[in-house]
């Protein structure tokens, strides 16, 4: 039945066993990754050698949220999901920087093409949470900036010759509500999701805001000014987005938490955050999702 089934999951091998011998002659045989066995911690068996064979090895990353029981410390008057209905702060000026996520159609920002390809060979959701986790989406660009902690710096649209991470000025209500799809990029300019980091931390940080201008004006800036250039434009006025950059990836988790907010529409979705992370999510709810916003 091993050799002939089209794919293998094997929880525990004991090594020597026969279940052992028959991966060992399937591995040889097929060569291709149809053949997966689990790593546990502390119980010995015979993943690593067979994977080191050939076979791919896969493991739980969180707690069955069946089996483990959360014990909610949200404060009085929150949604059940530990986040908070107060979007006040989306509409102030001059406080906060936002970094909004849109989906990955490809590998992720600093992922290669074969680690983008195993990650798709080893990913099978099994339950709700890792559907939602699934894909890549604005959330699940969210989610993986969240576990990591740091916003990996990117080649943009405008420049391919400097990676950096984008935050604008503009109060985030403002964003979504003046959000267009922009048909050249086949995409929304910005989603209901993302990170605010409050002004003052993203300067300790070293965020730069951005210098608009024509390109004549671009070739008179020092080298290490260069990646905070963008032209003005002629069809769109892009110093609306009144922009800020940072040159390298942005560590979050070098800011105080105070100092850091996640934003995302709804509640549903701030449940598959909240155990991952202890900064403070806001449900930006009908006021600012998008979906109520024309174009």
């Amino acid at each position: 039945m091993i050799g002939i089934a089209d794919r293998v999951d094997a929880v525990y091998v004991r090594p020597g066993g026969k279940i052992d011998t028959q991966l060992r002659t399937r591995i040889v045989a097929l060569r291709d990754p149809s053949t997966r066995v689990a790593v546990i911690a502390d119980v010995p068996s015979a993943a690593v050698k067979l994977i080191d064979q050939g076979a791919i090895g896969w493991y739980l990353t969180r707690p069955d949220r069946e089996t483990t029981k959360i014990v909610d410390h949200t404060a009085p008057g929150r949604p059940e999901c530990g986040a908070s209905n107060d979007t006040d702060w989306t509409r102030t000026d001059g406080q906060w920087l936002t970094h909004t996520t849109r989906g990955c159609g490809g590998p992720w920002p600093g992922q290669t093409e074969h680690q983008h390809q195993d990650e798709l060979l080893l990913h099978h959701p099994s339950d709700d949470e890792s559907r939602r986790s699934a894909g890549n989406g604005p959330l699940q660009t969210l989610a993986r900036i969240v576990r990591s902690g740091v916003i990996v710096a990117n080649a943009i649209t405008s420049s391919k010759k400097y990676p950096v991470v984008c935050f604008s000025e503009v109060p985030l209500a403002d964003r979504l509500r003046k959000r267009k799809f922009r048909p050249h990029l086949g995409r929304w300019d910005d989603e209901p999701y993302g990170i605010a980091i409050r002004l003052e931390a993203a300067r300790r940080l070293g965020l730069k805001p951005v210098i608009y201008g024509d390109l004549k004006q671009r070739s008179q800036l020092a080298a290490e000014d260069q990646y905070r250039f963008q032209a003005k434009g002629k069809t769109f006025d892009w110093t609306r987005e009144r922009e800020w950059r940072s040159n390298r990836s942005v560590d979050l988790t070098q800011l105080d938490r105070r100092d850091v907010r996640i934003f995302l529409p709804s509640a549903d979705e701030a449940k598959s955050l909240r155990p991952i992370t202890d900064w403070q999510i806001t449900l930006l709810g009908d006021d600012a999702n998008p979906i109520h916003v024309k174009k």
